[in-house]
């Protein structure tokens, strides 16, 4: 999985957000602000990617154990998901 190719990545300020462009506009038309944690995952998504790999990711640049980290990613994914922002 990874984002469509229509959602920019941005930070303003120390804000992160990302956004639809293009025709993905018609069916997501709004700003999503992400947290860092949530930023890092959106960054990860620019290219192809499984839970598993985005577990794996969070795991090394955070330290926090793999349960909470799992369970983060799923509940992430799901938002992301039904946004229908993934390819």
């Amino acid at each position: 999985m990874k984002l469509k190719k229509d959602i920019i990545l941005g930070n303003i300020d120390g804000s992160n957000f990302a956004i639809a462009t293009g025709k993905l506009q018609k069916s997501f038309n709004g700003i999503i602000n992400n947290n860092p944690t949530a930023a890092y995952i959106f960054e990860l998504l620019k290219t192809e990617q499984t839970e598993d790999s985005i577990v794996k990711a969070m795991l090394e640049k955070y330290d926090v154990d793999e349960e909470t980290v799992r369970a983060d990613v799923k509940e992430a994914l799901e938002t992301i998901e039904k946004l229908g922002i993934l390819e």
